[in-house]
């Protein structure tokens, strides 16, 4: 008798949640956490404020192209012109500030030359940023 109740009371108690595992980030990538501004698809990150707590790497101040699934464009859209954070992908070399490294040798810009007539254009040389989440900090983008 005890075995049969004991049988039923496992039977009504609901299988737990297994807790979703994080997709895997790719060895050429790293997943980013970061704030800044967003205007249209493009993100600028912003200086770390003094007191705030580190999530991550630092990557200073930059500018990302956002890229993601619907729901997550569909979220940029609504959030323009506002302070967010961000949650996503990028690759490693688009953080390295050393160029393309061949061998030995590393190929880095330049400065620009005047007369050149090849003018860069911004979106270009902007890195992309696959975007998973996204969290309204501010309703505006003034940081002062």
């Amino acid at each position: 008798m005890i075995a049969v109740v004991a049988l039923l009371a496992l039977s009504f108690v609901s299988p737990q949640a297994e807790p979703q595992e994080k997709p895997r980030v790719p060895d050429d990538s790293i997943e980013l956490t970061v704030t800044g501004c967003l205007k249209g698809r493009i993100l600028t990150t912003i200086a770390r404020r003094p007191g705030e707590p580190e999530r991550g790497i630092y990557v200073g101040e930059r500018t990302f192209r956002i890229n993601g699934n619907k729901d997550v464009i569909d979220e940029v859209k609504k959030r323009n012109k506002q302070l967010v954070e961000v949650v996503g992908l990028v690759k490693r070399s688009a953080l390295d500030d050393k160029g393309v490294k061949s061998g030995r040798v590393a190929i880095s810009g330049g400065s620009p030359v005047a007369g050149s007539g090849n003018i860069p254009i911004g979106v270009d040389n902007t890195p992309v940023m696959d975007v998973s989440a996204i969290r309204m900090r501010a309703t505006s983008c003034d940081t002062e």
